[in-house]
């Protein structure tokens, strides 16, 4: 018996799938002011529409800094953004001069209002800094109706909407970008978000990294992660249907044959064709199950909204597929077991020209079939 899977490429910049992010400034790309160095004081946080919450002091990281700000080198570590040119960066475990637990947030308020009885999904990446000697269990994500303040720097003690617990300090993809996901039933007119570890010191399990040389002193006894694409949106489309209905999001683990999926990670910098390596970890689960099963192929495809010359979507289109198929190959999978293909806007899943029809139909799809 033998499988295979189709994958529909994103044709456009880095963007959401699906329906409209509610989190401004996502990525934290924009700010009033390029960042030079560690803050000092929250107020040296000019994340736009991004602030503290307490007398913590996240940080802003981008390619503009040509400080100890910089992307992809700076104070905490060595990393690239997980999409863009900017990310954020907070204190998950640390302790202050006496001993306290001391913790750093990162707030912002909604585009709009959460809407009673509606389901929405939640997501952002975190990473642990290279520079960092401890590697912290948890991190979480606080939805709230009313704004989060602090006078301190100690941990919020409120139990967070969205909170990853894992089961040991120290995984395999500890200082990768990895995902905090979950969906959520909105009680109606929860409008802020709050990031970071809502438990304190003795509450959360903490991993000395063996082996790892200090480099930076203020991360000898502290666990600090950087923090992006922060993801907010609503599960359903304007008529009642799921996004699921239309397609069901990709799983590894629960495919059927002949039933289309989407992958929701693979990216591409600006009308090009390269890959960002924030595409790596879904490719390399694709890699993965042609490991384990030997005798599949696979079909790499793309498809575009229905903006721009029809020559130019369809060239741009098989291209990324190629470039997919190409890491592929690059992985260990046999060419002679990939076939590429471009398909343009010639097959939306929706007809509409809306921005968010638009969105759904720049997509990644993957199907097995038999052979």
């Amino acid at each position: 018996m033998k499988y295979s899977f189709v994958l529909f490429f994103l044709v456009g910049n880095s963007v959401d799938l699906f329906a409209q992010n509610l989190v401004p400034n996502s990525g934290f790309e924009e700010f009033t002011a390029c960042p030079g160095g560690h803050t000092q004081s929250p107020n040296e946080f000019r994340v736009k529409a991004w602030s503290s919450g307490s007398q913590g002091t996240p940080d802003h990281f981008h390619t503009c800094s040509v400080g100890e700000a910089d992307v992809p080198h700076n104070w905490a570590g060595v990393s690239d953004a997980f999409e863009g040119n900017g990310y954020a960066g907070i204190y998950v475990w640390s302790r202050d001069r006496m001993g306290n637990s001391y913790r750093e947030y990162l707030h912002t308020r909604l585009l709009s209002p959460l809407i009673p009885d509606s389901t929405y999904s939640i997501e952002f990446r975190y990473k642990l800094s290279s520079y960092s000697m401890l590697a912290a269990d948890r991190i979480g994500l606080l939805l709230t109706d009313s704004v989060v303040k602090s006078s301190s720097f100690r941990p919020f003690h409120i139990v967070p909407t969205l909170n990853v617990v894992k089961d040991s300090s120290l995984t395999n993809k500890t200082g990768l970008w990895e995902l905090a996901r979950g969906e959520y039933k909105a009680k109606g007119g929860e409008e802020y978000i709050v990031i970071g570890n809502f438990y304190a010191n003795e509450q959360t399990k903490c991993y000395p990294i063996k082996f790892r040389s200090l480099q930076q002193e203020m991360l000898r006894d502290a666990s600090y992660y950087y923090i992006d694409n922060v993801q907010l949106t609503p599960k359903y489309l304007p008529d009642g249907t799921t996004l699921d209905d239309l397609i069901p999001e990709f799983s590894p683990d629960k495919v059927k044959i002949n039933t289309h999926y989407v992958l929701r990670n693979i990216r591409f910098e600006f009308d090009s064709y390269k890959l960002l390596s924030s595409s790596f970890e879904e490719l390399d689960d694709v890699v993965n199950y042609l490991m384990k099963n030997p005798h599949t192929r696979v079909e790499l495809a793309g498809h575009t909204d229905d903006v721009g010359n029809d020559r130019y979507n369809l060239v741009l289109s098989r291209n990324r597929a190629r470039s997919a198929a190409r890491y592929l190959t690059l992985r260990g999978i046999e060419a002679d077991r990939i076939e590429s293909f471009g398909y343009g806007k010639s097959r939306p899943l929706l007809k509409a020209t809306t921005e968010e029809a638009r969105k759904i139909n720049r997509r990644v799809e993957i199907r097995f079939s038999n052979r």
